[in-house]
């Protein structure tokens, strides 16, 4: 590859991850805020559904007609990780534990990216980047920390769930890290999120069966069903098409410090959209973040 090949792939990437991370931040703003309108697996659905038309338009100049394949129904089963089991388990988590434990915990998705890329592909990331993971991580800890010091409800059985749905959602990073290569992004995020759909709706009507949920998704304004369609268009076709983008140009090691980003987009969006004001430790913790990346941005 040439050197300006090289540096036109490093601005792509860039861009991609910046954007991906801004859309998963802003829309977690968003689903919090739906929350009080949906049950989780109801809302899981409907932005899902949105999530899947929209690819397929984000996928139409690429012509997905002509990647369907055997390789590609493969591919598509990493939704299963992701969105699949990690929203509806870590959604069920959420549910028996607290919001602050769930982020702290959750923050620790660079480090499982980190170790299971090692361990299945033995990418070992280099030593500068493994120093800017681990301060990323200790700056998402912070911006975690005031929260979970403010919530004492919190149950062992939940936290395991949210580590469990952390490893899937690392577990999908580094697989779709070795498949981006092979097809367009929009065509990969659509193949994988028609599976997380699925998915979705089998846990939604397992739920409604057994009376857990009891909300009708048709008699939903239609004022806050297009508020939840948007939000999925933008936490999950927007930003997993972007994130595929640049995992074509990055090692999992690499993608993943990309990922605390998310957070800091998300205490942004919270104080716009929600007037949340971060604290101080949170303010640190944004720093920390903002400067692990930057310095570590370049390696691959």
């Amino acid at each position: 590859m040439s050197a300006s090949s090289d540096r036109h792939a490093t601005i792509l990437a860039t861009l991609s991850m910046i954007g991906s991370a801004a859309c998963w931040g802003g829309a977690t703003v968003m689903s919090r805020d739906l929350l009080g309108h949906f049950s989780p697996p109801a809302l899981l659905v409907i932005q899902l559904i949105a999530s899947v038309l929209a690819l397929v338009i984000l996928s139409i100049p690429h012509r997905p007609w002509t990647h369907l394949s055997p390789a590609l129904g493969k591919a598509s089963l990493t939704g299963v990780l992701e969105p699949g089991l990690t929203y509806s388990i870590g959604l069920w988590g959420l549910s028996l534990t607290s919001a602050g434990s769930a982020s702290i915990i959750s923050s620790t998705e660079p480090i499982f990216i980190f170790f299971l890329a090692w361990l299945i592909f033995r990418n070992k990331p280099t030593s500068k980047l493994s120093l800017c993971i681990l301060i990323a991580v200790v700056g998402l800890m912070f911006v975690s920390y005031d929260s979970a010091l403010t919530e004492a409800d919190k149950s062992l059985a939940g936290d395991m769930l949210i580590v469990l749905s952390t490893a899937f959602a690392a577990s999908y990073v580094v697989f779709s890290s070795k498949l981006a290569e092979k097809f367009p992004a929009a065509v990969l995020a659509s193949g994988q999120q028609v599976v997380g759909l699925l998915c979705a709706l089998i846990i939604y009507s397992v739920a409604r069966f057994f009376g857990t949920i009891s909300e009708n998704i048709l008699n939903i304004s239609p004022g806050v069903l297009i508020y939840a369609a948007s939000s999925g268009v933008v936490q999950y076709a927007l930003a997993f098409w972007l994130y595929l983008i640049g995992l074509k140009h990055l090692s999992p090691s690499a993608a993943g410090l990309w990922l605390t980003l998310v957070p800091v987009f998300g205490v942004v969006g919270a104080y716009f959209w929600l007037g949340e004001v971060p604290t101080p430790l949170m303010l640190l913790g944004m720093v920390l973040i903002v400067g692990a990346v930057t310095v570590g941005h370049q390696e691959k």
